[in-house]
């Protein structure tokens, strides 16, 4: 049995499936018990499908029926009622007797569960039957007594019983099938069908209320209004499906509890003493807490000392729609009346009680955004500054809210939402500096800006650098972003630079990333001296700040810095939901952790924005994402899949990814072993006037060398390399500065070659694996050019091993892989037949007395040809041998046996044990 529309059920439907698998030779009952909208219909019209597909007799009932006895038995009876006459004793007239409403008294229950059954047993002879009973509690009674009295015997007879119950109720002796709400992957799932076209942030919303409800997951997004808000104390819309699943009962409660229920609806703490005298100042009456008592009967609240909670989220949707625009306003008045001590709550219920313009209300509204965003995240925060606008008289005013709302709405990543704020906005009556600040705004915000505005922008720095400093920052650095993503000329970035020296927070996190943005080597000592603490940064809060200066620290050449600032950001923006301004975060760690050596947590950062950027379908970001992974496939050797993202990018047009693009394509070309092309790709990112250098030329030094060595470029590279050292003096870029003396190496002569290589390997490499196996392998090939065999072998296979590790390509190239200047040794080529089974037994975890009495040899001996193998291994200890060998997971016996059948070959055919001892 098989219900494709049924997400997280498999265990469920298994069950079923066993149970009508009985069938035609006997029988069973179970009943099906969850909570509203959990799925149990579905279930039953899965069974219901299996049923009619082998042609079994069909008989259901669903829904409420009246209070009359017997009425909903005669309805799942109907179909076969035509067959009564044939049953013995009477019970043919006992059967019609119940059904024939308003003639008599009923017969007993007993009477008419026993013909019941009897009918049902008489046509399940000539053919099965499978009975299907939902929402069995609000069946009459003496219907509910006949289901149970059938169901408990159908098992000796080809019938089977199917009911569903709310959770909390039960047929003693009948086997109960729980279903639970959905896990969260099936959820999403479910979610992902029914709302592929709503915004990421309503899809989250809504999987945060609905808690795994399958009925809710499809009913909320049918419901949901565009225009409607979408604050977490927002109510979404519910079906009529949805409020009688979860709500039936509410219309039949007292005044006076709906009035405790909508006060509850508008307000998120839930405290029971706020509710009964917010509900007081409501129905104009005291209201006691035993008035909830209904409601807590009709499963639609919880409560204990102290709180009221509904039992789900939608029935609190359900109270709110079922109320009229001025009751709710109404209880917000209500709520904002006994709220005198918490002035946050008590602002935010006044703005909800009023219709229109309110001076005061607003600017407290306004004064209360930062504290809002903090308790309930940024849709709040920019609900707030939304209706403060909305509630505000004076254009300006207005329009400036609206401004502060669309930056909220673009660190979400809602583009569509933030233009939006800024058209409103620019229809009021800006000030100049808020006319600036929405072009700004709008410029950040779009994905293809142009380089004009900026000069704009520099022009109004300069004037509000004195009265509006925090203005100004803003529109220094949306100058600065314009002119790095535009690749705006010098004079520009001077311009900015210049603006920049004249403003006095030179310590704001927005001045730092100015800074980077327009300068990143002429001024990366100024950047890289304001860049904070790492003890400073684990107590910081303010996820701008740490975004903005760990993009800087990205920015001037400084990975590790920028991953240690921007990984304390990420979690900060994650918990307010930010999601755009945290998937550009995501992407920038990822390169950085690429740079690094760290892959596997440079993968995981980039599947994230991955998923996230297919929600909120950011161009910018996605093209950023797109070249990352380019140049991660280049770095993996994985040359023609670097390609086709590179050329994936560029038809995009971006001119700030161009030199990433150029990054992508020379290593994908460097790994194919076509030198020349890929020295021609990357020389442009080196051959640059300083102000020119960016990151990506810094992380093109060590390719670059590479291929002017392979591609026959070293007299024009040793010449790029000489102005590179002079622009490392201008910078602290540890980029830069860490593969600069491999560039020195590789590029020197041979009689200068090995003192530069240990100088490369000399430096503190803890954080840069990669480069250290690069260099490595780089001094391994030197060593074996120049005869010294034994030292090539080791210095080779430790870069092999770091390569493998990291998920690197050696950079060998394909038809240059086969050369025996760049074949890479084994371990069994380093190492004698002794050795090797020596190393093999330590890398297990054995000690030296373990490993001699193994191969019957003195433990000194053993400590001997180890002492003589890590040197030719490049390791200085035990725990390095397991990595370098990669010995797979076996029994201790396997390898037992194994030692006992090389330990006579070892040195000789039945060589005697005692003869190795002797020669050592």
């Amino acid at each position: 049995m098989y219900e494709p529309g049924l997400f997280g059920r498999d265990e469920q439907l298994g069950v079923l499936q066993e149970l009508m698998g009985r069938l035609p030779d006997a029988g069973g009952a179970m009943t099906l018990q969850g909570g509203p909208g959990v799925g149990k219909s579905a279930l039953l019209r899965a069974a219901a499908e299996r049923a009619r597909t082998s042609g079994w007799q069909m008989l259901e009932v669903a829904g409420r029926s009246d209070d009359t006895p017997f009425s909903g038995l005669r309805a799942l009876l109907w179909p076969v009622l035509g067959t009564a006459d044939a049953l013995p004793a009477g019970q043919g007239g006992i059967l019609r007797s119940a059904f024939e409403f308003g003639s008599g008294p009923p017969p007993e229950t007993s009477k008419v569960a026993l013909a019941a059954f009897n009918l049902l047993t008489t046509r399940a002879d000539e053919q099965p039957a499978v009975l299907i009973a939902d929402d069995v509690q609000r069946l009459d009674r003496p219907t509910r007594d006949v289901l149970a009295f059938i169901a408990r015997r159908a098992s000796d007879n080809p019938i089977v019983v199917l009911v569903a119950l709310r959770s909390g109720r039960n047929i003693p002796d009948v086997p109960v099938l729980d279903v639970p709400v959905l896990d969260e992957p099936s959820a999403r799932r479910l979610l992902a069908r029914h709302a592929a076209t709503l915004p990421a942030v309503v899809r989250e919303r809504i999987l945060g209320e609905a808690l795994g409800n399958p009925l809710a997951l499809v009913e909320l997004p049918a419901a949901w209004c565009p225009e409607g808000p979408l604050g977490s104390w927002a109510h979404l819309p519910v079906s009529s499906a949805l409020a009688r699943a979860f709500a039936d009962g509410l219309g039949e409660l007292p005044e006076q509890a709906r009035d405790a229920l909508l006060v509850a609806a508008v307000d998120h703490a839930g405290d029971l003493s706020e509710i009964l005298a917010a509900a007081s100042v409501l129905a104009g009456r005291p209201v006691a807490v035993d008035v909830l008592d209904s409601a807590v009967a009709a499963l639609l609240i919880r409560l204990d000392r102290t709180t009221l909670c509904f039992l789900h989220p939608v029935i609190r949707f359900a109270v709110l729609e079922a109320e009229t625009p001025a009751r709710r306003q109404a209880a917000n008045a209500a709520m904002a009346q006994v709220l005198a001590e918490d002035s946050d709550r008590r602002t935010w219920h006044r703005a909800q009680s009023v219709n229109g313009p309110d001076e005061e209300i607003a600017d407290e509204l306004a004064d209360a955004h930062a504290s809002l965003l903090r308790r309930h995240g940024v849709v709040t925060a920019i609900w707030a500054l939304e209706r403060s606008a909305q509630l505000t008289a004076d254009s300006a005013t207005r329009g400036h809210r609206l401004l502060c709302a669309a930056e909220y709405a673009y660190g979400l990543g809602r583009t569509r939402l933030t233009h939006s704020l800024i058209d409103e906005a620019e229809r009021q009556e800006l000030s100049d500096a808020d006319r600036a600040k929405a072009a700004g705004l709008r410029d950040i915000s779009d994905a293809d800006p142009q380089p004009g505005q900026a000069r704009t922008q520099v022009r109004d720095i300069t004037e509000l650098s004195e009265g509006c400093p925090n203005l100004a920052l803003d529109l220094l650095l949306s100058a600065a972003l314009r002119a790095h993503r535009t690749g705006a000329d010098p004079a520009l970035r001077a311009g900015i630079v210049a603006a920049a020296d004249r403003l006095t927070h030179t310590n704001d996190p927005r001045h730092i990333a100015a800074l980077a943005l327009a300068e990143p080597v002429l001024y990366g000592w100024a950047v890289a001296d304001r860049l904070p603490s790492n003890e400073t940064v684990w107590y910081c809060p303010d996820a701008d700040g740490l975004r903005l200066v760990g993009m800087a620290a990205h920015l001037i050449g400084d990975p590790a810095r920028a991953v240690d600032l921007l990984g304390r950001a990420r979690p900060i923006l994650r918990e307010q939901g930010r999601l755009g301004l945290l998937s550009e975060t995501l992407v920038t760690e990822a390169s950085d952790l690429l740079l690094l050596g760290d892959w596997p947590r440079a993968a995981r950062l980039a599947g994230e924005a991955r998923r996230m950027l297919a929600e909120t379908r950011q161009p910018a970001i996605v093209a950023a994402l797109t070249s990352t992974d380019a140049v991660a496939a280049a770095l993996r050797g994985q040359a023609e899949r670097a390609e086709e993202l590179a050329d994936t990018v560029a038809a995009w047009q971006r001119t700030d990814l161009i030199p990433t693009l150029r990054l992508a394509h020379g290593v994908a070309r460097l790994g194919e072993g076509r030198y020349a092309e890929a020295y021609e790709e990357l020389r442009p990112l080196l051959d640059q006037p300083h102000e020119g250098l960016r990151w990506q030329g810094f992380a093109a030094v060590m390719p670059f060398a590479m291929a002017a060595d392979r591609g026959g470029g070293r007299h024009e590279a040793a010449r790029i390399l000489g102005d590179l050292e002079e622009a490392a003096r201008m910078t602290p870029s540890p980029l830069l500065h860490v593969q600069l003396p491999y560039a020195r190496a590789v590029l020197a002569a041979d009689a200068e070659a090995e003192e530069l290589y240990m100088v490369a390997l000399g430096q503190d490499l803890a954080r840069w694996p990669l480069v250290k196996a690069r260099t490595e392998q780089a001094y391994g090939q030197w060593l074996r050019r120049n005869r010294q065999a034994s030292r090539a072998r080791t210095m080779l296979l430790t870069a092999r091993t770091a390569f493998e590790l990291i998920g690197a390509s050696d950079w060998a190239g394909r038809n240059a892989g086969r050369a025996a200047d760049n074949a890479v040794p084994s371990v069994t080529e380093l190492l004698s037949p002794q050795e090797t089974l020596i190393a093999q037994l330590a890398a297990d975890g054995l000690s030296n007395r373990e490993i001699a009495t193994r191969l019957h040899l003195s433990h000194r001996t053993v400590a001997a040809h180890l002492y003589r193998a890590f040197p030719k291994l490049g390791i200085s200890s035990r725990s390095e041998l397991a990595p370098l060998l990669k010995l797979p997971e076996r029994p201790r016996a396997t390898t037992e046996t194994s030692v006992r059948r090389t330990v006579g070959c070892v040195g000789g055919i039945n060589q005697p044990t005692h003869a190795a001892d002797g020669a050592e």
